[in-house]
């Protein structure tokens, strides 16, 4: 059950209350969403199931790592931290699957969902390699790349529906273009070069060349990877599929010794937290 709206949170509390009789399973997703409720009414109901609760009934929640979750349901559960495979074939097989098969029957769309996907897993891959890729460690998330295809359906829609958008250079490209850098991602980044980048980023993926055959995602490197042919859905799923699991540097636009530049950071932090657990033995000795 996808937590975040008042409904939702009736429902959450409905079949809680049903599986702690029948002593089935609960699952409530993205909880990060919705913190104020797990503070002020989930950790409450929790804390009152009584002894005539199922002893099979198990809740499960699922949550990014945020600070604002409540201390006292963290307490109450056991938890297990899964880390997201890195890459940018992985960041858009998430980001695909969470489109709803209705939400990608037409084509047109289909291809700017892809090219939101690429751009989203391009901001996400180059997190990795702060300070390099980005000057901090911004807060993207997944809600982002979700909130940028209400936008772009958004803005569709107000260009007068399906018909009207049926050719790629009538699409509201400014509108996208503009709002993606400035209100969806661009909202997170502080420092002036990240935005630059950002605005590279954008402006060289969301233009009408991109329904063109062989467009070029990276325009700078020789052998760049190209967009499918086709846009179904089938079409963009094969070829997120057809990419590598590892990605080159070069792909989210940075040098090719990134990679080692990113191990040697890797290995200096390892050597800090080293040095700091035996000095902390040493002096508790």
């Amino acid at each position: 059950l996808p937590a975040g709206s008042a409904e939702g949170y009736e429902t959450a509390e409905s079949l809680v209350t049903s599986a702690a009789k029948r002593g089935t399973w609960v699952m409530l997703k993205n909880c990060h969403l919705c913190t104020d409720w797990l503070r002020e009414t989930f950790v409450k109901k929790v804390q009152s199931l009584g002894q005539t609760t199922h002893p099979d009934l198990r809740i499960f929640i699922t949550s990014e790592i945020s600070s604002n979750l409540p201390t006292g349901l963290l307490r109450l559960c056991d938890l297990i931290l899964a880390e997201a495979p890195t890459g940018v074939r992985a960041s858009m097989t998430r980001f695909f699957s969470s489109i709803s098969r209705a939400r990608s029957e037409n084509s047109v769309r289909n291809r700017l969902y892809l090219l939101l996907a690429w751009t989203h897993a391009v901001i996400q891959e180059r997190l990795r390699y702060v300070p390099s890729g980005w000057s901090e460690k911004y807060e993207f998330t997944e809600a982002d790349a979700l909130h940028a295809l209400d936008v772009i359906d958004s803005l569709i829609k107000d260009m007068g529906g399906e018909k009207a958008v049926l050719d790629p250079e009538k699409l509201p490209w400014d509108a996208i273009r503009s709002t993606l850098r400035k209100g969806v991602f661009g909202g997170r980044i502080t420092h002036t070069d990240d935005q630059t980048v950002l605005d590279q980023l954008v402006n060289s993926l969301f233009v009408p060349e991109a329904f063109n055959l062989n467009f070029k995602l990276v325009p700078q490197l020789s052998e760049s990877p190209v967009l499918p042919e086709g846009s179904s859905r089938e079409d963009c799923e094969n070829w997120i599929l057809s990419l590598p699991a590892h990605t080159p540097p070069t792909w989210v636009g940075l040098d090719s010794d990134a990679e080692s530049e990113l191990a040697a950071r890797q290995v200096e932090s390892i050597k800090m937290k080293i040095k700091k657990i035996s000095e902390k033995v040493d002096h508790d000795m």
